[in-house]
């Protein structure tokens, strides 16, 4: 498997922390909650090293494409109790989630992978389970707007990232059977935090 973050990943957070400061972190954190009691699923969770503060309450399963990005998730998070993996997610049978986090990973997928993505998550969450899903959305100022195109541009060359725009998620997911149960906005909503549930 190409890993497409070979090159960025040692300078990721540095770069993202130079650009937005604690924005995103905030954002990825700003709705967890009674983490002891929870199986969570990350899917897409980079370098881990946002969640290194509450890595001792993890316990569930670590999803990430890029082997460079599992490596430093491992490293940053060896005192939690997940199970790192490489590649696509695949449910196990068995298994099942109290929460799952998105967090800056759909914008990368089609609008069908998306949909293909979301009925797979549909399958191991609890009936009373969460989605956390953290993105960035339409930018508002000029400036955002300006640095939106500079990072689409930029993740399409050195990620192989697919996306020209940004997806119309909310949309997606009303449409795929999931209702919106809270939000909060970042940098004037270009980033939004929000949880979801499945309608049954």
């Amino acid at each position: 498997m190409k890993d497409s973050y070979q090159l960025i990943a040692p300078y990721y957070n540095l770069l993202t922390k130079l650009v937005f400061g604690k924005h995103l972190r905030e954002a990825k954190t700003c709705f967890i909650s009674s983490l002891k009691s929870k199986k969570i699923l990350i899917i897409g969770g980079g370098d881990g090293l946002d969640y290194q503060e509450i890595q001792s309450d993890l316990t569930g399963e670590y999803w990430e494409l890029s082997s460079s990005m599992l490596e430093l998730a491992k490293g940053n998070l060896q005192k939690s109790e997940l199970h790192f993996y490489l590649g696509d997610f695949q449910r196990k049978e068995d298994m099942l989630f109290d929460e799952v986090w998105f967090h800056f990973v759909l914008d990368t997928m089609s609008d069908e992978e998306i949909e293909g993505m979301l009925n797979e998550i549909k399958a191991v969450l609890t009936d009373k389970g969460r989605l956390y899903f953290v993105d960035f959305f339409q930018p508002v100022t000029t400036k955002q707007k300006l640095l939106n195109q500079v990072m689409i541009k930029f993740f399409r060359l050195f990620a192989s990232h697919k996306r020209e725009d940004i997806p119309d998620y909310e949309i997606i997911l009303k449409k795929n059977g999931w209702t919106f149960i809270e939000g909060k906005g970042f940098l004037k909503g270009w980033v939004k935090a929000q949880l979801w549930a499945k309608i049954d």
